[in-house]
């Protein structure tokens, strides 16, 4: 009788043990399910931001192209009154500036800005020979001013 009582209680014990298991597991499946759902929301927020990011940054890069063509265009209808050599140098910087200037602007036509860590780093990348670009131009405008 005590064995009887003994695996009744072990038998009622592992029941309870067990529903009480598998309650907590379809609490599970619902909460990985809603987990989920944010992360997968919070993604076309990132991706929308990055977007939002890349067009700014594309557009305004465009401006400072276009900026800088005119400053270009500026460089080399100046008439310099020094002579041939000194012409020629100038001559020679204003052109690598152009083709910088080109180069860049075919960079940023480009570029899709899809891939995240891509992005990132043609950004860095872009905007450091960008500055360096209108800094050779300022230097240029004022060694010859």
């Amino acid at each position: 009788m005590k064995t009887k009582n003994l695996t009744f209680a072990v038998t009622i014990v592992m029941a309870v043990a067990g529903f009480s298991a598998s309650g907590q597991q379809s609490k599970k499946p619902a909460e990985a399910r809603k987990d989920v759902a944010e992360a997968k929301t919070e993604l076309k927020e990132a991706e929308k931001d990055s977007i939002a990011d890349f067009q700014k940054f594309k557009k305004e890069a465009e401006k400072k192209i276009s900026e800088n063509k005119k400053k270009i265009t500026e460089l080399k209808s100046k008439k310099l009154n020094d002579n041939k050599e000194i012409k020629e140098k100038y001559d020679k910087k204003v052109l690598a500036l152009e083709q910088k200037n080109n180069e860049l602007e075919k960079r940023i036509e480009g570029c899709n800005g899809n891939d995240k860590s891509t992005w990132d780093s043609f950004k860095s990348k872009f905007s450091y020979e960008m500055d360096e670009l209108g800094a050779s131009i300022k230097k240029i405008t004022s060694d010859n001013k």
